[in-house]
């Protein structure tokens, strides 16, 4: 059994000048020895293609675990050796070997087992042909085990787009979700939701205003904000951005209106940000964005703005900059309005369980599969969001 990984070295040099992705994706040990290294940007960048290697050992790839918990240490000789930490330790009950090379631009690394050792146990979310799986949740759990998805949206001429996007993420396991409206709108919504939770916030005839106290006591609570779903175009929402980006420490998805806000005034990228981020446009939208950015490749924008970005189109594009998911599930009945708020709702309530480049790249799979089925039941032409919901 091997697992192997190759990785653009000029990619890591690129990754390596964000502090976040640095103590994200690599231990102190490890970024202290690469420091020592007169080729440090290539230790680097060996030593990320060793730690991918290795977690595709399973078979599954990083799920469950992160990769601060496969550390690579080095021997006296320089030797690359593999130390597990957390729930790696129970991916492999016997030693994993690791060979690093560098060949100009490139480092690949090759990770081996003996396969009468290898004994994969995933927890979490898992792909198969085609198909994915939610493990069966722990018996012993409670709701706040699951997450705390708070959705941000709806304006007075859009009221359904984050109502479709809390349903989602409430059929994909978040553990407690609550629709953030503006509060002249809440009647709107009370006589519809059942297992959501309703919270308002100031607005101005249907469009939302900077609500300090509201935005606080969201980010107080929330694992997971994702803002942007029928909000429309206003100045608050420029506002609302830079709150979240300095003041709020867990997953921000901004889809919709909040690409847009941000293409509009890029600079709000350039703060530096508590939370992490993860952006879902259409092609269209990511047009526009990397317009603003000036730079046309999804990766390439990803790690400029060190942001996990879904391109969606008849397939879609999954990165973080360093590496990359092409999904291609999914079905031309999905071509409809509400599909991308259902997709967020399950972004969502993912990245409450796992990182977020994991959570994107699972949600798009999945979403796809739905979708798929939902047209086998309902026919193209007739498949809805909630159809799409309904196969969740």
């Amino acid at each position: 059994m091997i697992g192997a990984d190759i990785v653009d070295i000029r990619r890591i040099a690129e990754a390596i000048k964000s502090e976040r992705f640095a103590h994200r994706v690599f231990t102190q040990n490890e970024i202290s020895y690469a420091q020592k290294k007169h080729n440090s940007i290539e230790t680097f960048a060996g030593m990320f293609a060793a730690k991918e290697a290795v977690s595709k050992l399973s078979g599954k790839g990083l799920r469950g675990f992160n990769l601060t918990d496969i550390e690579i240490a080095h021997t006296d000789l320089g030797a690359p050796t593999v130390v597990l930490h957390g729930k790696a330790k129970e991916l492999f009950p016997k030693d994993v070997h690791i060979s690093i090379s560098h060949e100009k631009d490139y480092a690949f690394a090759v990770a081996s087992l003996e396969p009468s050792s290898f004994t994969p146990v995933m927890p979490g979310k898992e792909i198969t042909d085609g198909d994915l799986t939610l493990l069966p949740r722990e018996r012993f759990t409670h709701k706040g085990d699951y997450g705390r998805v708070y959705v941000i949206g709806g304006s007075s001429l859009m009221v359904g787009a984050p109502f479709i996007c809390a349903e989602a993420a409430v059929r994909s396991g978040a553990g407690l979700t609550t629709l953030c409206v503006p509060t002249s709108l809440l009647d709107a919504y009370r006589q519809r939701v059942k297992e959501v939770m309703l919270k308002g916030i100031m607005d101005n005839a249907g469009e939302m205003t900077f609500d300090k106290g509201a935005l606080s006591d969201i980010i107080a609570k929330a694992d997971t904000v994702v803002i942007g779903m029928g909000v429309g175009n206003y100045s608050s929402l420029s506002q609302i951005l830079e709150f979240l980006f300095t003041d709020f420490g867990g997953t921000l998805v901004c889809d919709a209106d909040a690409i847009n806000a941000l293409s509009a005034d890029p600079k709000l990228l350039e703060i530096k940000r508590k939370c992490s981020l993860i952006l879902t446009p259409h092609i269209g939208e990511f047009n526009r964005l990397s317009k603003a950015l000036g730079i046309e490749n999804v990766a390439d924008c990803a790690l400029k703005i060190d942001a996990v970005i879904a391109c969606k189109s008849a397939y879609t594009v999954v990165t973080d900059g360093v590496t990359t998911y092409n999904v291609t599930s999914g079905c031309a009945a999905m071509a409809k309005g509400g599909s991308g708020d259902t997709l967020a709702g399950i972004i969502a309530a993912y990245s409450c369980r796992t990182t977020p480049l994991e959570a994107t790249a699972l949600a798009c799979h999945y979403f796809g599969r739905c979708g798929e089925k939902a047209a086998k039941l309902k026919g193209e032409n007739a498949v809805t969001a909630t159809d799409i919901i309904n196969c969740l």
